[in-house]
């Protein structure tokens, strides 16, 4: 197995371990929402929230990318 495939599995299982920990953390964090027929339901995000996440994501891949190039 070469360096390109071994980083890249290396990459999926941390990707996937973090999806999880994140998915783990906001049900945490957010009221469960029952409705009359009993179906549970997560609260709506706010458009302006889920940007500053996205953002907050792609500053922090921004950052890894940038681990590959010349030192500063």
């Amino acid at each position: 197995m070469n360096l390109r495939t071994r980083t890249l599995i290396l990459g999926a299982i941390i990707g996937g371990l973090m999806g999880v920990g994140v998915a783990y953390l906001y049900l945490r964090s957010a009221p469960i929402q029952v409705d009359e027929t009993g179906a549970e339901r997560l609260p709506a995000v706010p458009p302006a929230e889920a940007l500053k996440a996205s953002l907050g994501v792609l500053a922090a891949v921004r950052q890894v990318v940038g681990l590959g190039g010349p030192g500063v």
